[in-house]
């Protein structure tokens, strides 16, 4: 089965970057550098989230056609947050996905009208996505601007910023989590969900599996963050230095991954046998090396 994900993996990888790549052609020449930033970002990445988008589909037995500008939406939201994370009074970070942070190139100013364009076109893909019904496109793009707002990355990166630099706490650092790369996972989840005419327990079921994997998927990444190869993880990892294993060490970091793995795996009980690729992504999620 890990083998059958990865093939996916890669399959999926490929349609988005296709759709992506499409989505951000340009006619007009004077904004010829904004699109060069955005592509420039938008362009790469292991594509997780819009695979997870799918799988979620799959389990609804969703076309596989109308999923796909639903998680390349996922996708672009993330790079653009990506964008937003290295900027010098963020993160302050040179380095993405093995190449010079957008910023570096293009410039802050850039940079940041190119990451702002991003989200704009991430909901415009939903909206103007005629495989999907009129009522399920507005529901999934509340999900997606939900997912970045008060409530999402802006929220947890608001944190990071101004609290977490100051006091190294647990509940500080979960609440990072939860509001950044946990809300992104819920939202690619939740919008295959809604795709795929869940009922209101599936829809729940689900969101709990994407919030638990989301910290659990960050936990591992700030494990990597430490142990890993800056060549092989493809960003710096000296920039976040205050993350989940400077906390509690990597060894109680690992169980807790685990942990939050196993809470995650425990709600797709309800799917039964279908949830069989969920689980497989699970288990990909927590023994990925970059």
């Amino acid at each position: 089965m890990q083998e059958k994900i990865i093939t996916f993996l890669q399959e999926i990888k490929k349609s988005t970057d296709k759709e992506i790549d499409q989505a951000l052609q340009n006619s007009e020449p004077m904004i010829e550098g904004l699109y060069k930033s955005a592509i420039y970002s938008a362009a790469g990445g292991k594509r997780v989230r819009a695979v997870y988008t799918n799988l979620v589909g799959r389990l609804f037995d969703v076309d596989p056609d109308c999923m796909l500008k639903t998680a390349c939406a996922v996708e672009m939201i993330h790079a653009a947050s990506l964008i937003m994370d290295d900027l010098p009074y963020m993160d302050d970070s040179q380095l993405r996905r093995g190449k010079p942070a957008n910023h570096v190139v293009f410039g802050q100013d850039v940079a940041l009208c190119a990451s702002i364009a991003m989200l704009a076109k991430a909901n415009e893909l939903v909206l103007m996505d005629d495989r999907i019904d009129s009522d399920v496109k507005i529901k999934v793009s509340q999900v997606l601007l939900h997912s970045y707002g008060f409530e999402g990355l802006a929220a947890g990166q608001f944190v990071d910023l101004k609290l977490k630099r100051k006091n190294i706490e647990y509940e500080i650092i979960r609440y990072i989590n939860d509001k950044k790369t946990a809300a992104l996972f819920t939202a690619a989840g939740k919008a295959g969900a809604i795709i795929g005419n869940a009922n209101d327990d599936q829809i729940h079921a689900i969101e709990e599996y994407s919030r638990n994997i989301g910290f659990a998927f960050q936990i591992i990444d700030d494990i990597l963050d430490v142990t890993g190869d800056k060549e092989v993880v493809g960003k710096d990892l000296s920039h976040d230095s205050m993350n989940y294993v400077m906390l509690v060490g990597k060894e109680e970091a690992e169980k807790r991954a685990k942990k939050y793995t196993d809470k995650a795996l425990n709600t797709l009980k309800l799917f039964g046998d279908k949830a069989k690729e969920l689980v497989a992504f699970s288990e990909f999620l927590i023994n990925r090396v970059n």
